[in-house]
């Protein structure tokens, strides 16, 4: 079978129960990055010791098949990114729609996802959202999706790196206006976590973005 399991986003309080039990008992783990997931496993003392496979966005594709004869040997297969909930901007929705395909068991193991946690640190109404990832890095197709989703209700979401937050954030008050309403988050669930209106030219780490 094979188990999607959400990790801490920071806070490594933040796992869950089940998320535990059920890296006690996988055969074959697959890793955004096998050193952080190992790192991972050996912060929350993890007795067992899964196999762990390489599995990010590049060879997913070509991953896939041996992970299916996996499955159908019957192994405990696991998936993880190096943070948070796999298939969200993440590997592992290839995989997902070939074990659809092939009626191959699958779940989800459910736990921290920075897209939840920004919205609701954010203070901005969340009954509608839209999740857009990571934007393109060419402006045209960046600001294209800007523009199309100036139409759809509720607040958007958006993972950015610190190297181009600033240039986001005036993306966003020129397709949406000044008055648009931006929440930066920074380092959640952690020590120094923020929570900021606007870019101050102080921006570490891969923040997330939320504005209406």
């Amino acid at each position: 079978m094979l188990y999607i399991i959400s990790t801490p986003i920071g806070n490594l309080g933040d796992i869950t129960l089940r998320a535990i039990e059920t890296l006690e008992s996988l055969d074959i783990l697959l890793c955004e990055d096998t050193r952080k997931t190992g790192i991972l496993l050996q912060e929350l003392k993890i007795a067992n010791k899964p196999k762990l496979i390489s599995f990010y966005d590049e060879v997913e594709r070509q991953k896939i098949p041996q992970v299916v004869c996996w499955l159908k040997e019957g192994f405990e297969v696991g998936l993880v990114t190096s943070a948070g909930t796999p298939l969200l901007s993440d590997p592992g929705w290839l995989l997902v729609k070939k074990c659809r395909e092939l009626g191959l068991k699958y779940t989800a193991i459910p736990g921290a996802s920075a897209v939840i946690n920004a919205l609701i640190l954010s203070g901005l109404p969340m009954q509608r959202f839209s999740f857009l990832g990571f934007l393109p890095k060419k402006d045209r197709e960046r600001k294209k999706i800007l523009e199309k989703y100036k139409m759809v209700e509720g607040v958007k979401v958006v993972y950015e790196s610190p190297n181009r937050l600033e240039k986001l954030v005036g993306e966003i008050k020129e397709t949406y206006g000044k008055e648009a309403q931006i929440r930066i988050c920074r380092e959640m669930t952690k020590k120094f976590e923020e929570i900021k209106n606007d870019w101050d030219g102080d921006m570490r780490g891969e923040e997330v973005v939320v504005f209406i």
